[in-house]
């Protein structure tokens, strides 16, 4: 994304949109919706926004690295799209507007499920839990959640393998210890963790 001169106001281009987008503080006067992640933006923060139409980005958003790697697909990018529905294959809900997209394995990622941590405490079990990318069982079995008690799909879990406990992504997150922060994909240590590729592009 570049910045472009401009005696008014700078303006910025993301790959994204049609339009150029301009930074501006959200006052809190109507509604602001992100299109990126439909998370509506917080009065008196920063975001981008285009004046042609109604389209708005969170800053993280509009700093989104265009292709990622995740151990979940270690072999294949993963690209940065918004896309009006997709179904995400880490946590089998629906989405819209970014999702990360391997063009190889027709499968779609929302971005904050691949910052899921690959492991992390539970208040509810003394054991490290890890993140799996589908139940041990066989894709077509799911599993049971040991948390809530219903049943899964051949989603993403949290597992401990010594107890056999597998919990949901979504009750892993309410019965966790705090961790910290999520950060954007990073360049890792020893391969563990996502992998940005490319950060950014001109438009």
């Amino acid at each position: 994304m570049n910045s472009l001169n401009n005696e008014a106001m700078p303006v910025f281009r993301h790959f994204s949109h049609e339009h150029p987008l301009e930074l501006t503080n959200f006052s809190g006067a109507g509604t602001a919706v992100c299109s990126a992640c439909n998370i509506q933006i917080i009065a008196g923060r920063d975001y981008y926004t285009c004046r042609a139409c109604p389209f708005s980005l969170h800053r993280p958003c509009f700093n989104m690295p265009e292709r990622v790697q995740h151990p979940a697909d270690p072999s294949h990018d993963l690209n940065l799209l918004i896309t009006p529905c997709f179904h995400c294959r880490a946590c089998g809900h629906q989405g819209a507007g970014f999702s990360y997209h391997c063009h190889l394995c027709q499968v779609q990622y929302h971005p904050l499920c691949l910052l899921m941590p690959l492991a992390k405490r539970s208040h509810c079990h003394p054991h490290e839990l890890h993140l799996k990318f589908s139940p041990p069982y066989g894709d077509s079995q799911g599993f049971r959640c040991d948390i809530c008690g219903n049943p899964g799909s051949n989603h993403w879990l949290y597992r401990c393998e010594a107890c056999e406990l597998d919990v949901h992504l979504s009750c892993s997150s309410a019965a966790s210890a705090p961790n910290p922060p999520l950060q954007p994909p990073a360049v890792p240590a020893n391969n563990q963790n996502p992998r940005v590729v490319n950060h950014q592009r001109s438009v």
